[in-house]
């Protein structure tokens, strides 16, 4: 019996300097406390865009589109902000300044110069409106459809603003096929003048670019 509880002893003191070991061990390769850092961002930085919402610094605006994570962006290749949809839509965004005084018409005639952009022109308007996007400036919108030859129906969005020397373009087209068509492409102007357009956000202190004529719409696609 006293052996016994010799045995008992030993073990459970070799356990417990087992144990000890390892709590001394653990405390040595725990990295020391740090201090809680702050969770809010410095002023100097812009908070992140919300989800869906594509941020251009080149044009200092955030554009939101309706199925955000769908469209395929470039803001690099060209002159435009541009985006595609698989669905068969495309939109072109762009802001400049001039080196005369602009208005609205002054804008959309350089903007075509700039490239080949949708016409008005024999295509059903179905809304036109005036937008202070970006604040500020002349913009209106024209919203049309358009049956085309291959019997889908076409829609676009076609805004251009002026305020000063500087010029906004925003040029959206879309189509779609089938006995729902004209529903189809309805929504998608909807959702394309409320949404991208109408909710469109500038920096106050973004200064855009200085573009001068190009002349050339079959070539220049800037």
């Amino acid at each position: 019996m006293m052996a016994s509880n010799g045995a008992e002893r030993i073990a459970a003191r070799a356990l417990a300097l087992v144990a000890a070991a390892a709590l001394v061990a653990c405390t040595e390769a725990a990295p020391p406390p740090r201090t809680a850092q702050p969770t809010s961002a410095p002023a100097t930085l812009e908070p992140p865009p919300a989800m869906g919402v594509f941020r251009s610094k080149r044009f200092g605006l955030d554009l939101e589109l309706y199925d955000g994570t769908a469209w395929k962006i470039d803001d690099r290749s060209t002159h435009w902000l541009s985006a595609s949809h698989p669905e068969g839509s495309s939109l072109l965004v762009r802001t400049w300044r001039a080196e005369n005084r602009m208005n609205r018409d002054k804008c959309e005639a350089q903007a075509r110069n700039f490239r080949r952009l949708p016409s008005a022109e024999s295509v059903e308007i179905v809304d036109e409106r005036a937008f202070d996007v970006p604040p500020g400036f002349d913009t209106r919108a024209t919203v049309g459809l358009m049956p085309s030859r291959e019997g889908s129906i076409f829609g676009m969005v076609l805004a251009f603003g002026g305020s000063g020397r500087r010029c906004f373009a925003f040029v959206y087209a879309t189509q779609a096929t089938g006995p729902r068509a004209t529903e189809i492409v309805a929504d998608r102007l909807a959702k394309t003048t409320e949404g991208a357009l109408g909710k469109l956000a500038f920096r106050r202190d973004f200064e855009p670019p200085l573009e001068r004529d190009a002349g050339e719409p079959e070539t220049d696609q800037r």
